[in-house]
């Protein structure tokens, strides 16, 4: 690709799940798909860490769809939409599970148990899911005739009808901007059409389960589109991520162990020495409950004791089953001088999924014509006010088949002149410590003012330093030259102003979302928070 206007009916940014099934299924149907991915292609996403599974009911046993509907509308404190959670629930199972079976995927014979869940549905690779996902889907698309991949490639921003100026009629999608990581070229792709499945946002706070590319890529650029970003304050922390501060690099300090551990009768315990499982002492289900009770439960003991972790205890999992099941989360720790059949390990809770994203509709269609919005920066409807364990990742790949179905059915390409990247007499970047430290201030701002614990004053004055910065970025933004490291920040900080805003739209606690000031539920905030574009960002 070096063309500095590139043409394509199909660009799907973004190879994880989501990403993944979209082009194989575009392309399958004899589309000609262009995958851009930000890194490498298989690893350098959150699917490839998928450590549960894929939540499905399947034909036989005593499991329903009707307790996995209810198990989901429970975890989402009945935010969801409730036809979605219906669809994706009778679906999960013929259309994902079945599916990537058929693609190559080898799943365990017995199905796992985790938090919130009410019966044994989560289909694994022992705790390395996401690993063996990704690599039969990968080596599919590698040798497709009909995919090309574009590997170390940033998508900057969407270009639409309106952007251009014309502004009559419905907006399209026309393309995009897209940075060539390796040789610093921003080049135009002019597309038929755009999937953009570019994951996450945990780099927004300084703790995360996340790799390092999840920097709200997709959210950034859709919200700069015009489309309309739901229910963004509800961030959901995983509890239990490995916790060690002296380790040499970030990776090792983020390694997250399993929620289908405490499924399989792990506990989480205030102290090393101690027996109980605290957590019972703010829900009767204890470690076993879902992700935003345990999450909370730990802030306010680590906070009220002044702890910097608490200890998951494995030792009643038994060793067998920890070696065969849980062979990674038990080899990592033997790595760290832990055997989890004997001892605790340290946890802390860590920034782990967004359960709000880009509106979007029954086939990931948002409200720019011709662009669909898939995975985790999606807003379908199905999680709610918190996401229920291994809901997301068949999320991603029923509506990446969704959004390739519709496409074929219904996709009308169409291309019109577009400009190409003029970079004017913006500059060479040479002052790398302004970058390093608006990437420091975005980032202990939400984990600070905007993390698991809020109030009006915390996130008021996170609002003001985010106001301030967006605007500092903006200019840095038209006087120097693009890079991938810039071009972070300035989404992530788009991205926490977003966060904000929403925390403070909603006064009420619900699920992962925890105000001080308003502790209860309020039925008048029974409804999704939507965010619009403001012109500071």
């Amino acid at each position: 690709m070096k063309e500095r206007l590139f043409k394509t009916e199909c660009a799907v940014i973004g190879g994880g799940f989501a990403g993944l099934s979209a082009a194989l299924e575009l392309a399958d149907a004899g589309k000609k798909v262009d995958l851009f991915v930000k890194g490498g292609l298989e690893q350098d996403c959150n699917s490839y860490l998928c450590a549960g599974g894929l939540a499905a009911v399947p034909e036989t046993g005593g499991d329903s769809h009707s307790l996995h509907v209810r198990d989901t509308l429970k975890a989402g404190k009945y935010l969801n939409d409730r036809e979605v959670v219906k669809y994706c629930v009778e679906h999960f199972y013929s259309d994902v599970i079945c599916w990537l079976v058929k693609k190559g995927v080898h799943f365990d014979s017995e199905l796992h148990m985790e938090g919130g869940h009410s019966k044994n549905r989560i289909f694994h690779v022992s705790d390395t899911t996401g690993v063996s996902v990704m690599g039969v889907l990968t080596g599919l698309a590698k040798k497709h005739r009909n995919i090309n991949v574009h590997e170390n490639y940033m998508a900057l921003d969407l270009i639409t009808r309106k952007k251009i100026g014309l502004l009559s009629g419905r907006d399209r999608v026309l393309g995009f901007y897209v940075l060539d990581a390796d040789s610093g070229a921003v080049k135009t792709v002019a597309a038929g059409s755009v999937f953009v499945c570019t994951g996450g946002l945990g780099k927004v706070f300084t703790y995360t389960s996340n790799p390092d590319i999840a920097t709200a890529d997709g959210f950034a650029m859709c919200y700069r589109a015009g489309m309309t970003l739901n229910n963004m304050e509800f961030i959901q922390f995983h509890p239990t991520v490995y916790y060690d501060p002296s380790a040499p690099n970030e990776f090792s300090r983020r390694f997250l162990l399993t929620e289908a551990l405490r499924g399989a009768g792990a506990f989480i315990k205030i102290d090393k020495n101690a027996k109980d499982d605290f957590v019972k002492k703010y829900d009767r289900q204890g470690s076993q409950s879902t992700r935003d009770v345990v999450t909370k439960a730990e802030d306010i003991e680590m906070r009220r004791l002044g702890l910097n972790n608490v200890w998951l205890d494995c030792t009643k999992v038994g060793v067998e089953k920890l070696i065969k099941e849980f062979k990674n989360s038990y080899e990592f720790c033997l790595g760290k001088g832990i055997d989890i059949s004997k001892e605790p390990i340290p946890v802390v809770y860590a920034e782990h999924y967004s359960n709000g994203g880009v509106s979007a509709g029954r086939h990931s269609e948002t409200e720019i014509s011709g662009c669909y919005v898939i995975g985790e920066t999606s807003y379908t409807g199905l999680h709610g006010a918190t996401r229920l364990a291994s809901n997301s990742a068949p999320e991603c790949i029923l509506y990446g088949r969704l959004a390739a179905s519709h496409y074929i059915k219904y996709g009308t390409p169409e291309f019109e002149d577009i400009p190409l990247w003029v970079p004017g007499r913006a500059t060479r970047i040479k002052d790398l410590a302004t970058i390093s430290y608006y990437w420091d201030m975005v980032r202990r701002t939400m984990t600070s003012l905007c993390g698991i614990s809020r109030n009006e004053a915390r996130l008021t004055a996170a609002k003001n330093v985010l106001a301030e910065l967006n605007k500092n970025i903006k200019e840095y933004y038209w006087n120097y030259k693009v890079t991938k490291n810039f071009l972070e920040v300035r989404n992530i900080a788009a991205v926490a102003s977003i966060i904000v805003e929403s925390a403070l739209a909603r006064k009420e606690s619900r699920a992962c979302h925890f105000r001080e000031d308003y502790p209860g539920e309020d039925a008048q905030y029974r409804k999704v928070t939507a965010i619009k574009k403001r012109k500071y960002i």
